[in-house]
């Protein structure tokens, strides 16, 4: 929004801009004007209706005690004078414009008067409960979408709370009319002042808008006098002077360039034909420098080349030395590293084999002490039958001592003891058994693995003698490989020894190139800066004749006369 409002006012005109400040504040002030008017309206008429309502309610009950006094032995007729009364309230109200409904609260119940028998609208019982709550006021409600101003108050005389009912658009009507009365004077204000302003903005923005056109007519050369605006405003009038004044001063300095550019004119051919002759007896000079200057490169760079490529055999041939030596070294050292791992690979080789008669030796001991639980196991089934035997035996002796009486229990005490020393041989069998029986289980797993070691050991072995085969191949080739590696290394020292006579003739070489190729650049130097001056001295001329010629271009669009 801020962007559409900035790009709007960056497109409109001077005229547009006061139109649209101008109208804003009158419509902004009529607007606030007329809303504080009508509000103001409003709540004078709510507070008078509502203090009439409080009135209207205090003298009925004020009519209501005077009947009742008056007609104290006759209820009845006591509440026709009251209905009588009541009709009477509403007649005067209606004549103000108030539609009214009467009714009084009894035992939670509103039982409506006479007069609004048939018009009162329903009373819901949050109303009811809420007027006996309070017992005497004034609130605000809304029954059937409708908004009432509901005035209460206590009667004795009729047993409960008598209650007026208003609706407010009864008499809020004159204050909307008034509203709509605002609304339209509003429009025809704000309609009226839009027409005078833009009269008067008019008045304001023609004679800028008459200068903004001549001023375009300048842009276009156009600097013949004009007429002055057609307006009175001293401003304007002044500004019209000034831009008169301006235009006057403008012409006059037309006038003196046009004479400063026929004569820059001239002077920039006479500089032009000068430097010509001057150009080109300076570029004879550089080609003839050139091409002494090209003898000299290419014979500078054949000896550079040729120093380089000598320095560079000399720093390849001793770096190829270094690596020799380096080489060699590596040699020596992998030579003891596979005699080492030769001596390593015998020292594995022995101690697999001793590995392999020590599991020979381990898993006939396993198998032997398999055996020997297996005769222990033929033992304890041994003593599992005597155990059973001895049970028996405790048995029978109980069953006796028992036959002979008192004369026995003795003899029952020892069998009891007898029994339960074979429950416990018996036990303790049992569990000899079960011992073993998991001494087996670990035997024959041990015995198992035994087997599957000496296997896996075996298997190492064959592989260690392959290794041993195969570093008895690597010292073979890295015996022969060293003694090709003496040959070429004698071969790079000579070579290393020719090296620094070619090096030092190169480099005699490469000094005089480099003498004579500096030489032939200080010559051509100097004459590269004396043609770069003569160069821009043409230059010089050749802009002094453009912008001569620019400036008598400019000068022709303008009109003077």
């Amino acid at each position: 929004m801020y962007r559409l409002f900035n790009r709007f006012l960056s497109k409109a005109t001077l005229r547009s801009r006061l139109l649209i400040l101008f109208i804003t504040l009158i419509v902004i002030s009529i607007v606030s004007v007329g809303t504080a008017s009508y509000i103001q309206a409003k709540n004078i008429t709510m507070n008078t209706i509502e203090d009439r309502l409080a009135r209207e309610t205090q003298l009925m009950g004020y009519i209501a005690e005077n009947l009742h006094f008056l007609y104290v032995s006759d209820p009845h007729y006591f509440m026709q004078q009251l209905n009588a009364s009541i009709r009477t309230q509403q007649e005067e109200l209606e004549t103000d414009g108030i539609k009214s409904q009467f009714f009084y609260i009894s035992d939670n119940v509103a039982n409506p008067f006479t007069v609004s028998a048939d018009t009162l609208p329903p009373i819901s019982d949050s109303l009811i409960t809420a007027i006996t709550e309070e017992g005497n006021g004034q609130i605000k409600r809304e029954i059937e979408g409708e908004r009432y101003t509901i005035s209460f108050q206590q009667m004795e005389e009729i047993g409960g709370i008598y209650t007026l009912l208003v609706p407010d658009s009864s008499f809020m009507e004159p204050v909307i009319e008034m509203g709509y009365s605002i609304l339209s004077i509003i429009a025809a204000s704000v309609l009226i002042s839009t027409i005078l302003l833009t009269l008067f903005v008019q008045t304001l923005t023609k004679p800028l808008t008459f200068l903004r056109n001549t001023m375009r007519g300048v842009r276009e050369g156009n600097l013949q006098q004009t007429p002055a605006p057609n307006t009175t405003l001293p401003e304007f009038v002044s500004l019209h002077k000034s831009y008169d004044a301006m235009i006057g001063q403008m012409r006059t300095m037309l006038d003196e360039l046009k004479r400063t550019t026929s004569e820059l004119h001239h002077t920039g051919e006479d500089l032009q034909h000068s430097s010509n002759s001057a150009l080109q007896s300076s570029h004879d000079l550089i080609e003839s420098i050139n091409v002494v200057k090209a003898g000299a490169e290419q014979t500078a760079s054949s000896s550079e080349d040729s120093v380089s490529s000598s320095i560079a055999m000399k720093n390849k041939t001793e770096i190829m030395a270094g690596n020799m030596d380096h080489v060699f070294a590596n040699a020596e050292r992998m030579q003891l590293s596979a005699l080492n791992g030769e001596k390593n690979i015998k020292k594995l080789i022995t101690s697999f084999q001793s590995f392999e008669t020590d599991f020979y030796q381990l898993d006939k001991i396993v198998q032997k002490v398999n055996d020997d639980a297996i005769s222990i196991s033929k033992l304890v089934g041994l003593i599992q039958g005597i155990a059973k035997q001895t049970k028996l035996l405790s048995l029978n002796a109980s069953i006796e001592a028992a036959r002979a009486g008192a004369s026995g229990k003795g003899f029952s005490v020892v069998a009891n003891e007898v029994g339960k020393l074979a429950e416990q041989s018996s036990a303790a069998a049992d569990q000899i058994t079960s011992s073993i029986s998991n001494m087996e289980e670990i035997t024959d797993h041990a015995t198992t693995e035994f087997r599957q070691m000496l296997l896996k050991t075996s298997s190492n072995l064959e592989i260690a003698n392959e290794s041993k085969a195969s570093f008895d191949h690597l010292m073979k080739e890295i015996a022969e490989t060293t003694n090709n590696l003496k040959g070429t290394e004698k071969e790079l020292r000579e070579l290393k020894k020719e090296l620094p006579k070619l090096e030092l003739s190169a480099e005699d070489f490469a000094s005089i190139s480099q003498e004579t190729l500096a030489s032939t650049e200080e010559m051509l130097t100097s004459s590269e800066h004396q043609y770069q001056q003569t160069e821009d001295t043409h230059d010089i001329g050749l802009k002094l004749m453009t912008l001569s010629n620019s400036l008598s271009t400019i000068t022709k669009q303008f009109k003077i006369k």
